[in-house]
C-alpha cells in the first residue's frame, strides 16, 4: 500500500476512535446520572430477573410482558421476547444485579473476546505484512490501529442499543477461528449461535459444501442439548409460549414498523423503509437469498483433491468466511445495524490484502459505505433511500470479486515450510497458510 493511503486510513482510524471515545463518554455519563443506558437491554435485564425469581411465564406472555416493560420505561411498541427459551441460561447470572451493573458486564465483557477473536484472525490473514520487511514491525502496528478503529462503528451501534450484536459476533468469529483446525470447537460456536437461529441460515450449507461432518455433529448435538436441558429447566409448555410470541413479532417485522425499518439492513425490511410494497420487497429478499446462496456453495465447495493437496487450503479460507459473514446479514429476514459487529469477519482479510497491494477504487469506496452504514442508514430511511442494502450487497460483491480473482495458493510446502502462494510475498503466503 503506498504511504498515502495509509495516512489516510490512519486519519480515518483516528476519526473513529474519537466518534468511539464521544460514545464512551455517552455511555459513563448516562450509567452515572441515574438514566437507563443501553435501550433494548432493558428487555433481557427484566427476563433474568423473571427467570432468576422464578417467574418464568411472564417472559413469553406478551400482555403480561409489556405491563411489565411499561412499570418499568414506560408505554413501549415492541413488548415482546423473542429469544429461544435457552437463551435464559446466559441471562440467569445477571438476575440479581443492578440495570447498571447488568448492562455494563452485557456491553464490555464480550469485547474481551471479540477484539482477542479478531487480533487472532487477522494474524491468520497476515494484517500488517507489507512489501517492505524493514519497515513491518510499524506497519503492522498502523494496520491493527486500523483493524480495531474500523470495528468502532459496528461496535457502538450494538453498544448504544444494548442488543446482543457483540456476543452472536463472538460466537460467529469463534467458529470461523476453529473452523480449520478445530471442528468440534468450531460447531459448538455455531451451535450457540441457536440463541439468534437466524444468524445461522447459511452455516449449514456452508458446513455441508465444504464437508465439515464434525461440525456439524457438534453443532447439532450443541442446539440439542440446549433444547433438552431448558426443557428440563422450564418445562416443555414454554416452547409454546416461545414460538406463539415469535409469530406475533413476525406478524410486526412483516406488517413494517418504523423503528424496525431505520435499523433495519438486510433487504426486505431494508426496502420496506425505503417504502417498496411488503410483497415486491419479500420478492427482491428472495432473490438476493438465492444468489448469495450459490455464491456460499461455489465458495465453499470442496473439488476433490490430489494425494499432495490432502488437508490443504488454498489460501481463501478467510475469503470464504468473509463471504459467509457479509451474506448471513443480507439472507437473515430480520438483521439490524446492531447486528453488524459481524462485520468484521469481512473486513479483515480485504485489510489485510489490501495494505500489501493498496485499495482499488470499487473496494474503497465499498468499505467507505461499510464504516458508515450503522450513522447513514437512519438518515437515508428518512428520504426512503435504503442504504444499508446497498451497502451490505456493493461489499458482498466486492469480497466475491476478489475471492474469484485471487490465485488460489499452491498448497504444496517446501523443505523449508515456506508456502509457495500467489503472486506476492512469500512470507505473506505463509501466513495464509496457517489456516490449512
Amino acid at each position: 500500500m503506498r504511504p498515502l493511503q495509509k495516512t489516510l486510513l490512519m486519519l480515518c482510524a483516528m476519526c473513529l476512535a474519537v466518534q468511539a471515545g464521544g460514545n464512551l463518554i455517552k455511555y459513563f455519563h448516562e450509567l452515572s446520572d441515574g438514566s437507563r443506558f443501553g435501550g433494548d437491554f432493558i428487555g433481557f435485564w427484566n427476563a433474568a430477573h423473571r427467570v432468576r425469581h422464578g417467574d418464568i411465564a411472564a417472559i413469553y406472555d406478551p400482555d403480561t410482558w409489556e405491563r411489565i416493560l411499561s412499570s418499568t420505561t414506560g408505554p413501549v411498541v415492541i413488548s415482546w421476547f423473542v429469544y429461544p427459551p435457552f437463551t435464559l441460561f446466559g441471562l440467569w447470572p445477571l438476575g440479581n444485579a443492578t440495570y447498571n451493573e447488568a448492562v455494563a458486564a452485557w456491553s464490555l465483557v464480550p469485547l474481551a473476546f471479540y477484539f482477542a477473536l479478531i487480533v487472532l484472525l487477522a494474524k491468520r490473514s497476515g494484517l500488517g505484512i507489507d512489501a517492505n520487511p524493514a519497515g513491518e514491525i510499524w506497519s503492522r502496528m498502523q494496520a491493527y490501529a486500523v483493524l480495531v478503529a474500523f470495528s468502532l462503528p459496528f461496535l457502538s451501534a450494538n453498544l448504544f442499543s444494548g442488543q446482543t450484536g457483540t456476543i452472536i459476533a463472538v460466537f460467529f468469529l469463534g467458529a470461523a477461528y476453529f473452523w480449520p483446525t478445530r471442528p468440534v470447537l468450531a460447531g459448538i460456536c455455531i451451535g450457540l449461535l441457536a440463541i439468534k437461529p437466524q444468524m445461522g441460515l447459511l452455516m449449514p450449507f456452508a458446513l455441508m459444501a465444504s464437508g465439515q461432518w464434525r461440525a456439524i455433529v457438534a453443532a447439532a448435538t450443541t442446539v440439542f442439548s440446549l433444547i433438552v436441558l431448558s426443557t428440563v429447566w422450564l418445562g416443555a409448555a414454554i416452547w409454546t409460549d416461545y414460538f406463539r410470541m415469535s409469530l406475533l413479532f413476525g406478524q410486526l417485522v412483516g406488517g413494517g414498523y418504523d423503528q424496525t425499518r431505520k435499523l433495519a439492513v438486510g433487504p426486505y425490511v431494508s426496502l420496506q423503509g425505503a417504502g417498496m410494497p411488503a410483497a415486491l420487497a419479500g420478492f427482491f429478499h428472495v432473490i438476493v437469498t438465492v444468489a448469495v446462496l450459490g455464491a456460499i456453495i461455489q465458495a465453499f465447495w470442496r473439488r476433490r483433491p490430489n494425494k499432495q493437496e490432502m488437508g490443504k487450503d488454498d489460501g481463501r479460507l478467510d475469503l470464504r468466511l468473509a463471504l459467509l459473514a457479509a451474506g448471513t446479514l443480507l439472507v437473515t429476514p430480520y438483521s439490524s445495524s446492531y447486528d453488524t459487529p459481524l462485520l468484521m469477519l469481512s473486513i479483515i482479510p480485504l485489510l489485510a490484502r489490501s495494505w500489501r497491494d493498496g485499495w482499488d477504487g470499487i473496494e474503497l469506496a465499498a468499505v467507505t459505505a461499510l464504516l458508515i452504514l450503522p450513522y447513514a442508514q437512519p438518515f437515508a430511511v428518512g428520504v426512503h433511500v435504503p442504504f444499508a442494502c446497498l451497502a451490505l450487497l456493493l461489499w458482498f460483491g466486492v469480497l466475491y470479486r476478489r475471492f474469484q480473482k485471487e490465485r488460489p495458493a499452491q498448497p504444496a510446502v517446501a523443505a523449508g515450510g515456506a508456502v509457495q502462494g500467489q503472486a506476492g510475498s512469500t512470507r505473506l503466503a505463509a501466513a495464509s497458510q496457517t489456516f490449512s
